[in-house]
This record gives C-alpha cells, sequence and structure tokens, in this order.
C-alpha cells in the first residue's frame, strides 16, 4: 500500500473514532446513572475506574436527567514528561508534610504543650505548600487533561485510592498516552420535597504503553458524586 494509501486509512479510522466517541461515553455515563437507581442494574457500578469502593456500593440517586455537556477534552502527550513532572508533585507535597509534622513536634516540645501541625498559622502552611502549589500549576500548565484524570490539584489526588498511580504503574514509563473527557451535568431530585441538585459526571479513556481503560466514570472526592 502507498504512503498516501495508508494516511487516508489512518485518517478515516481518526474520524471515525472521533465520530463514536460522544456516543460510547453517553452511553458509559447512562449505564452507570442506571446502576446508581435502585431498580438499575448494580453491575453498572463497575465502571468505576479502579473499581467499586464500599462508598460507591452505596451511592444511590432517586432518579437523574443528563442536562448538559461541556466540550470533550483531547491529549494526547509525552508520558515520561509527564510522570517526571508527577513525581516532582509528589515529592513536593510529601515534603511539605513533614516539614509541617516537624514544626507542629518542635512547638509541641518546645511549650511542652500538645500542639498539632493544625496550629501552623496560615501565612505559615502557605508558604510550606508553595512549592506543591507551583509543581501542580505546572503540571495543570504542560498536561492539563492528563492532570484533570488524576484530579491534580484537588485533595483527592493525595487519595489512597485515587486509581491513576496504579495505571501509570504499569505503563513502564515511557512513550506517548492519551486521555479523553467528557464531562457531564446531572440533574436529580431528592427527598419528600424534591429538591433539585446538579452534579458532574466524568467519563474517561486512558491509554499509554500496557494500558487501555476504555471508558470510564472518573471517581470524585470521597468517591460520590461531586
Amino acid at each position: 500500500m502507498t504512503r498516501a494509501g495508508t494516511a487516508l486509512i489512518l485518517l478515516l479510522s481518526s474520524l471515525a473514532a472521533a465520530e463514536e466517541s460522544p456516543t460510547t461515553a453517553r452511553k458509559t455515563a447512562e449505564t452507570y446513572l442506571r446502576a446508581l437507581v435502585d431498580s438499575g442494574d448494580d453491575a453498572g457500578k463497575q465502571l468505576l475506574l479502579g473499581g467499586v469502593t464500599s462508598d460507591a456500593q452505596l451511592f444511590t440517586v432517586e432518579n437523574w436527567k443528563i442536562v448538559s455537556e461541556d466540550p470533550v477534552r483531547d491529549e494526547t502527550g509525552d508520558l515520561q514528561k509527564a510522570l517526571a513532572r508527577m513525581k516532582a508533585l509528589d515529592h513536593a507535597g510529601h515534603t511539605a508534610i513533614h516539614t509541617m509534622m516537624g514544626a507542629g513536634e518542635e512547638k509541641r516540645h518546645s511549650s511542652g504543650d500538645d500542639i498539632s501541625v493544625h496550629e501552623l498559622s496560615a501565612s505559615q502552611a502557605k508558604k510550606l505548600m508553595a512549592p506543591t502549589d507551583a509543581k501542580s500549576a505546572e503540571l495543570l500548565k504542560y498536561h492539563p487533561v492528563f492532570a484533570y484524570v488524576a484530579r491534580i490539584g484537588k485533595p483527592v489526588y493525595w487519595h489512597k485510592q485515587n486509581p491513576i498511580r496504579p495505571l501509570l504503574a504499569k505503563t513502564g514509563g515511557t512513550g506517548t498516552y492519551h486521555a479523553v473527557v467528557h464531562r457531564y451535568v446531572v440533574e436529580s431530585t431528592e427527598g419528600e420535597e424534591h429538591t433539585v441538585r446538579h452534579w458532574p459526571l466524568r467519563v474517561v479513556r486512558f491509554s499509554a504503553p500496557g494500558v487501555e481503560t476504555g471508558w470510564k466514570i472518573l471517581p470524585a472526592a470521597d468517591w460520590g458524586s461531586d
């Protein structure tokens, strides 16, 4: 086959994938949402990236409706560079925590009182966290969709059950990654007063050497809906 023919096939395949993508992601979202209703198929919760935690297993809604969808976010990038920046972020974060804990211990021993790390002043804590914030900003700048899937800049990034870490451990650390995010806004009504609530639902797909997630639901903070 000629080079032009190969290029045409690749182009057609790319267009077909782009055309299929929103439909497949939408179906994934709807399957998961049906699982949140008592009458739904509970197996839909298996679509959660990283599997079903105990909190996710118990989470339900009375009803749901997808009311809007953000523009699709699609990114291809250098995995080695992304992981190096992620490693630098982890190092900065751990250093800040250890320093804060050390400061708390120093105060406790010097005063004889039980002073915790939480008693550091806001300005002290901000100064200690500045390197961590800078590394988060760097990842968000150069790998925004990767960072979004990894929940960079969110407390859930540091959660021990953040599913991105075991996935990245399977990649070998080099090559190219591809990350796609569909973000929907879901409306549900709850309780006797039918209180209306709007909350985000994120459908993602991440691929890299040795990893292909397929379409999955991105767990949120505390593995709930928000």
